[in-house]
């Protein structure tokens, strides 16, 4: 008697089509049978919309996305395989070294190589090669799950402290960790399946560590840019100092601390900061006479007008008087507001905003004339006058606040002397393994601030790069509306 096979049914959503295979199929197994094309992936997969590395096995009928290179979650999965990688290498060539994954910034990820001794070229170059080596060796990448008592046991035996008190505080029953040849270590979230599958890397020196840098999510066939950005990591260091004076270096700790009832005291600590940055800007901007108008940038909802509120206050204990501008009141209309590749109105895209009006407004307060300022209704779509007229005193400075803040494009046609540049970001004052960051604009000044007890990733918008003078193109969802001379 023939024994029937038992089979599932995959609906694949990259090609819309449904595929039968076997029980206890991995999502490898399934990409063969499907037989898609996919040049940077697959590295991991959607099932049921959950991301899962290609080890995972289906058991049930599922829904299925193979993601590449090109997806946020494919690179994560690749860049979590590159640390894993470059810890090996390390661990082999400085068996009592510690490594330290640390901040994301210039397009790669500056690591801390605790090494016995300050970072070398050569130390450098041996780590580049070794990693070239266990990427050539094609060696799998092994998920194995286990208690998470039993993997307490085996981390605190391997020295590994912080990770054994990661495990303690996450009150997870079962966890999942990688082995690469005779290397163990932990990372939350899916990984490649073998090393062969990582095709390109860099690492350079940088600063006293070294900057791993991954392939670009636009064309993986190359590394991303390499910007620098070393105000941001000056920033990065200063979060590092308070970690190291707060006694909270991991998210162990901090839910070490949460769990002691210490939650108040961070929070009251992390605002204390906030409140003495505010007051160093405020100052800097009173002494400048020269500044006219306050430029704030940053992600939708990392409290771009909460903080205009505080910098105002500092800004009237300075001496100075600020008015406030929301760039939302300079909307076009919505029959002149661009569309995306969708068809859907694009009110992120800079040719939303009424570029020619503000110009126009804003230096002729600088003029000493007075304007009627715009009100856009968001009920009709239409851009109306305010009836509010606005003559700027001598002690008179605009806060103008908006995510294009920052962008060239916005203020071309006001003096670079007459502006003060502010980037605003939720930072936290501790830290985990990788915060997915993009790349910040280089601006007067950045802001650490606000404390949370939530242990969440945090990914922000890609915003623009103070400098780069260019129109709007079609990247990642954003629209290009117009063409424009660079």
């Amino acid at each position: 008697m023939a024994i029937m096979r038992q089979v599932l049914h995959i609906r694949c959503k990259n090609n819309k089509k449904t595929q039968e295979v076997p029980i206890g199929s991995t999502l490898s197994d399934i990409y063969q049978e499907i037989n898609l094309k996919m040049p940077y992936g697959p590295v991991s997969a959607k099932v049921n919309n959950k991301v899962e590395g290609l080890h995972y096995r289906v058991y049930h009928n599922k829904d299925v996305e193979f993601l590449d290179l090109h997806t946020p979650s494919g690179i994560r999965t690749y860049t979590r395989s590159l640390f894993l990688v470059l810890c090996k290498a390390v661990h082999d060539l400085f068996p009592n070294s510690k490594v330290i994954i640390d901040t994301p910034v210039s397009n790669g990820y500056y690591c801390n190589l605790q090494l016995g001794h300050r970072v070398t070229t050569e130390d450098v170059d041996r780590i580049h090669t070794r990693i070239q080596q266990i990427i050539d060796a094609k060696m799998p990448i092994q998920r194995c799950e286990t208690t998470t008592e039993q993997a307490i046991k085996m981390f605190t035996e391997l020295g590994d402290l912080q990770k054994a008190k990661l495990m303690e505080s996450s009150g997870s029953l079962y966890c999942v960790y990688n082995i690469l040849d005779d290397y163990k270590d932990y990372y939350y979230g899916s990984m490649l399946t073998n090393t062969s599958q990582l095709h390109l890397f860099g690492l350079e020196p940088y600063f006293d560590g070294v900057l791993l840098r991954v392939p670009s999510t636009q064309d993986p066939s190359k590394l991303g840019e390499l910007i620098r950005q070393d105000k941001m990591f000056e920033v990065f260091k200063e979060h590092h100092r308070w970690q190291s004076i707060l006694g909270i270096k991991t998210v162990g700790d901090f839910n070490e601390a949460v769990k002691n009832g210490l939650a108040t005291d961070l929070i009251n600590v992390s605002e204390a900061l906030q409140e003495k940055k505010i007051s160093q800007i405020a100052d800097t901007i009173a002494a400048r006479k020269e500044i006219k108008v306050v430029l704030i940038a940053g992600p939708s909802s990392s409290g771009k007008t909460t903080f205009c509120k505080r910098l105002s206050v500092q800004l009237l204990a300075s001496g100075v008087k600020p008015v406030q501008i929301s760039l939302d009141d300079y909307f076009v209309n919505r029959t002149e507001t661009p569309k995306d590749e969708n068809g859907e109105l694009d009110y992120e895209s800079i040719y939303a905003l009424n570029i020619p009006l503000i110009n126009e407004q804003f230096n002729a307060l600088f003029r000493g004339e007075e304007v009627e300022l715009p009100k856009y209704n968001f009920q009709t779509g239409m851009s109306e006058k305010s009836g509010k007229k606005l003559h700027l005193g001598e002690n008179n400075i605009l806060l103008v606040e908006g995510i294009h803040a920052l962008n060239p494009l916005l203020t071309e046609q006001i003096s670079d002397d007459k502006k003060f540049k502010s980037t605003h970001l939720p930072l936290l004052p501790f830290c985990w393994t990788t915060i997915t960051i993009s790349q910040q604009p280089t601006t007067d000044c950045f802001v650490a601030l606000y404390a949370t007890i939530s242990i969440v990733a945090v990914q922000h918008k890609k915003p623009f790069i103070d400098g780069q003078v260019c129109g709007q193109v079609k990247t990642n969802g954003f629209s290009h509306t117009k063409s424009r001379q660079t």
